[in-house]
């Protein structure tokens, strides 16, 4: 071998060895083992949560199943007397309801809110089953209802909840975390703040305000002590800057329901205080961005399902236990798949084109283009397959230019555009070309 090609030889052998010795390790993701709790309507949903978590239960807090605003704040109170949230119709008790009582031998029924959401007729039935001590928690609207919720949990904290009293997704963020800290939960309105919330409010020294200007504004603000504001664009990017804002713990076990309706949300809200861990919320059929990015952080081997497949569907149930090997395969389908800048369809992908295709045929929505999957999603520093990989292949630009999915053995399947328009492939992690390009790995798993 001559001397020049001895050279060469030497040196591409060290570069080899520099690859091996610096390429991120392989470790394969575990997924959740996810289980479902639910029966045929919210009503049974509610008992099985409750079947979940109480075998008896001295008392019982009843909400309506229907209307959402004297139910939004009961959470911290159930928990404060370890007592699952059932729910009734506004004028008849669920045969369901009953048998769940009578299971947990309840001696003791709180019922959330006034007789014209849950009538008389409640307490009569409730009477006629030998329940004497029934005691109903009302005002003159949701927001003096609230009040009197937290004034049955006066004392425990110096931090009160603060949300918008017309819809009911920032409650339901907060309400396992609230109520494991003793935090109630009160309502407002958007640009005036109730009489009686702004004097419970005194008694306080901090707010916690959940929620944007657009149903919180700021002058609300100023009239409640040390508040701290938690939104996001959106009731499931609020659920994420909760999370991360408050340093939100999940135990073992991470719950998940619908953020489209609330009763699921608010009976699970409670199992999930109970079991010292939070509930996050999906969409139906995905789970988005930013709530993925939180249940990437979580330790908790189990997800929990509150709720049939009418609420939250099957996909996201495979999604929460993501199959690695099936978005491999799903990635494969389309080698060969023409290069297109700006495709998004199997006529012709770019990089993060392909990316946000394969991962939503299993669920996971992604950013649209690569700068934006490169600034959200989870850093990574052990590779697993489904990570995405990020290249600086554009001198002009000081960040990621090309994306691919990484699916093992030191290969990643990408939207390749070269010389006569490659398409998609696959390349190994130590090119010559991609390897010192490289700018690390997100995960959105």
């Amino acid at each position: 071998m001559k001397t020049s090609a001895w050279k060469r030889y030497i040196v591409a052998l060290v570069l080899g060895m520099v690859v091996i010795v610096t390429l991120p390790s392989v470790n394969y993701a575990n997924s959740f083992n996810v289980d479902r709790i639910n029966g045929e309507n919210r009503y049974e949903t509610a008992v099985a949560v409750s079947k979940k978590g109480w075998t008896s239960s001295n008392t019982v807090i009843i909400a309506a199943g229907n209307q959402f605003p004297d139910a939004l704040t009961g959470t911290p109170l159930a928990y404060s007397l370890n007592a699952p949230i059932l729910l009734t119709q506004n004028s008849s008790l669920p045969s369901e309801t009953k048998n769940e009582i009578t299971r947990l031998k309840a001696k003791h029924v709180i019922i959330l809110g006034g007789t014209s959401v849950v009538t008389a007729n409640v307490e009569t039935q409730l009477k006629k089953m030998g329940i004497t001590n029934i005691e109903r928690i009302s005002g003159t609207d949701r927001y003096s209802t609230s009040v009197k919720i937290a004034e049955k949990l006066a004392g425990q904290t110096d931090t009160a909840v603060l949300v918008y009293g017309k819809n009911f997704p920032d409650s339901l963020a907060i309400a396992a975390h609230a109520a494991r800290k003793g935090y109630p939960i009160l309502l407002t309105k958007t640009d005036s703040l109730p009489a009686t919330t702004k004097k419970v409010l005194s008694k306080y020294k901090n707010t916690i305000v959940v929620g944007g200007t657009g149903v919180i504004s700021d002058k609300i603000m100023k009239d409640v002590p040390n508040a701290k504001r938690y939104s996001g664009k959106d009731r499931y990017d609020t659920v994420s800057k909760v999370v991360n804002g408050l340093h939100v713990k999940f135990g073992e076990n991470v719950y998940v329901a619908t953020g489209q309706s609330y009763a699921d949300a608010l009976t699970g809200s409670v199992l999930a205080a109970k079991k010292n861990s939070s509930l996050v919320l999906v969409q139906k059929d995905k789970v988005p961005s930013p709530v993925q990015t939180v249940l990437n952080s979580v330790s908790s081997s189990q997800a929990s399902i509150i709720g049939g497949t009418s609420a939250v569907s099957s996909n996201v149930e495979n999604v929460l236990g993501f199959n690695t090997d099936a978005l491999v395969n799903t990635a494969k389908q389309y080698l060969g798949t023409p290069y297109q800048y700006g495709g998004t369809t199997p006529s012709g992908f770019d990089c993060s084109g392909y990316i946000k295709f394969v991962f939503e045929k299993h669920g996971i929505s992604t950013p649209r283009t690569t700068r934006d999957l490169y600034s959200g999603g989870k850093s990574v520093s052990k590779l697993e397959v489904g990570d995405i990989v990020f290249f600086k292949t554009d001198p002009s630009y000081n960040g990621a230019s090309h994306a691919g999915i990484y699916i093992g053995n030191n290969k990643f399947i990408h939207a390749k555009s070269a010389g006569s328009n490659i398409g998609v492939t696959i390349d190994e992690m130590s090119n010559s070309y991609f390897y010192p390009r490289y700018l690390g790995a997100k995960r959105y798993h």
